[in-house]
């Protein structure tokens, strides 16, 4: 049975789960050497890291998060990004990301959830992620006003601070990681990704402390009872 389990439930050494995840990054073909691995599990104390673990007790994968605090139409508000997430080959398309997903968010239980991504296999995990998502970015429901508020009070974090008007993070990578960038065409057809940008993708589940941001059909009805009473 697969499981999810933090650092200390591995009960395995550093240089051991470096190793195994540096691994799981080959396998993937994911481009990355064993010294991104291990400053990406264990640089950033503030960070959250979940491993996938199969029958064997071997990583099979893992995502890397952190949380972020941010204003949002004067609202004080927190954001999960998901800094990195691989999961070997053998082990994709099972729902295994979605399920890593869940177990992070579940640790910070914030009122944003984002990633930035030329994957989009991972934009659909996060964009399809909550059942009752308030909100999801990109997405043709969200006006335009709301959507330069959010995207004014990310720049202020690192991870956004080259983010333009379509939620495109400019010079984002080095290199290309995925061949296929036109793949992002099925979430937005506008998205037109360089090879050093990314996508930004966010979302805001019912469940947060913070309602943000409404999705445009909303905001209206909502302003439309509020001129009746």
């Amino acid at each position: 049975m697969m499981k999810i389990l933090n650092e200390k439930s591995l009960n395995k050494s550093r240089d051991e789960i470096t190793s195994k995840s540096y691994d799981v990054c080959k396998k993937a073909n994911f481009p990355v050497d064993i010294d991104d691995v291990y400053n990406h599990l264990f640089g950033n104390s503030n960070s959250t890291t979940r491993f996938l673990v199969n029958d064997n007790n071997e990583i099979v994968g893992f995502g890397v998060a952190e949380e972020y605090n941010l204003k949002v139409n004067d609202i004080d508000a927190t954001l999960s990004y998901l800094q990195g997430m691989v999961i070997e080959s053998t082990y994709q398309g099972k729902g295994y990301s979605t399920e890593l997903l869940k177990n992070i968010y579940k640790h910070y239980n914030s009122d944003l959830f984002s990633l930035r991504t030329q994957n989009i296999k991972m934009a659909l995990s996060m964009l399809n992620l909550f059942k009752d998502t308030l909100l999801k970015m990109p997405s043709k429901t969200i006006s335009k006003e709301s959507l330069n508020k959010l995207i004014e009070s990310l720049r202020v974090l690192e991870p956004f601070y080259d983010i333009d008007d379509k939620g495109i993070i400019k010079n984002c990578y080095q290199n290309q990681l995925y061949p296929n960038l036109n793949d992002l065409k099925q979430i937005d057809s506008s998205i037109n990704l360089e090879p050093n940008d990314s996508l930004a993708v966010i979302v805001q589940p019912k469940t947060s402390k913070s309602k943000i941001l409404l999705p445009y059909k909303q905001k209206n009805n909502q302003e439309t009872e509020g001129k009746t009473k």
